[in-house]
């Protein structure tokens, strides 16, 4: 097992399942990022946020795929096979789906994805402690942090491409500082909201 092999055969079993899920969340929002890799020339910034979305999420999933192949034989297997139909992978599935040509609903849609991860790694964070995977858990502290960076990087980014994407739909514009004034909005409704 990743940290110790007197991990019982169960929690074995319990991990894996949970890293199996990971993966197909992992590659499932990698395939939608890789749409969106030329989805905002107009806008170098996002664009430069958006590849490093993308190559964020394909390291973290090779590196839960790595942490598949060093599984005892037999406790991923199955998972593996059956991951198409978790919860997890049917879910981020459905997000892919839904992907619009709308460059910020493209920005909405990767912070639901990345919160669906966010949520998968602190729930394979607190398994593995408990179950005495201090490898796995390591490694799910990190991704979390990962996707909690990317999605206040979106927090940021979106009043912007919001006002553009107004802009060039010929919208009168009424106020000229909505993207500073909206940033602060969502900053302190995160602030006054963290426990």
């Amino acid at each position: 097992m990743s940290a110790t092999t007197t991990l019982s055969e169960k929690n074995q079993k319990t991990i894996a399942d949970y890293l199996g899920d990971m993966n197909a969340v992992e590659s499932h929002i990698e395939e939608a990022l890789d749409r969106q890799l030329d989805m905002f020339t107009d806008q170098p910034n996002v664009q430069k946020a958006v590849q490093g979305f993308h190559d964020m999420v394909k390291a973290q999933r090779d590196h839960v795929a790595s942490l598949i192949e060093e599984e005892p034989k037999g406790s991923v297997t199955n998972t593996v096979k059956d991951v198409g139909s978790s919860l997890l992978g049917k879910v981020a599935g459905m997000i892919d789906k839904v992907r619009t040509e709308s460059q910020s609903k493209a920005l909405r849609d990767d912070y639901v994805a990345f919160n669906l991860a966010a949520m998968g790694y602190s729930m394979l964070y607190t398994t593995a402690t408990a179950l005495g995977d201090a490898k796995v858990a390591s490694m799910a502290d990190k991704h979390l942090t990962g996707y909690a960076g990317a999605i206040q990087k979106i927090n940021d980014l979106i009043p912007a491409v919001v006002l553009h994407e107004l802009e060039k739909d010929d919208h009168q514009i009424e106020k000229s500082d909505v993207v500073e004034q909206s940033r602060k909005v969502i900053d302190r409704a995160w602030k006054v909201t963290a426990n």
